[in-house]
């Protein structure tokens, strides 16, 4: 196991992007349902790190890494808000949180509880569930940030 993952440019056609460096085994991607300016936003789960990747050019170096590092222990699952940017990430620490699209903490939902397995949210964006690790479900009702695209 190297580390790393590929990603093929759309229609797989032409050479993959390869994403390295990661702390350990890739736990979770997600993909927001955005359009970027040449990709939608991807996230990774790497041990405790999150990674938001911003496709930045069309060349070998095209992916722009921005490490997200607030969870202490590993993360479980990470879901972008449908209609957004704002990515959540849920980990065995007991936490889970609201990132930006830019990479920055919004909110902390839960911290110090159980540890999270899972998460998703509702296809309209008001509420969000989680799984902890005691076979629970969580439930939080979320509303829309205002600015993000």
């Amino acid at each position: 196991m190297d580390r790393s993952l590929l990603v093929w440019p759309q229609g797989g056609h032409g050479q993959p992007w390869q994403f390295s460096g990661f702390p350990a085994k890739v736990r979770h991607l997600a993909w927001s349902n955005q359009p970027g300016r040449l990709a939608p936003l991807l996230a990774s789960a790497s041990k405790e790190a999150v990674i938001l990747w911003t496709q930045v050019s069309q060349s070998s170096n095209a992916w722009r890494p921005e490490p997200l590092f607030w969870h202490e222990r590993r993360v479980n699952d990470l879901a972008f808000m449908p209609g957004t940017n704002v990515l959540v990430s849920a980990s065995s620490d007991g936490a889970v949180a609201l990132w930006d699209g830019h990479g920055q903490l919004l909110q902390p939902l839960e911290e110090g509880g159980p540890g999270f397995n899972v998460l998703t949210w509702r296809p309209d964006s008001r509420h969000l569930a989680a799984g902890d690790t005691q076979g629970r479900w969580w439930l939080w009702p979320v509303a829309t940030p205002a600015h993000e695209p």
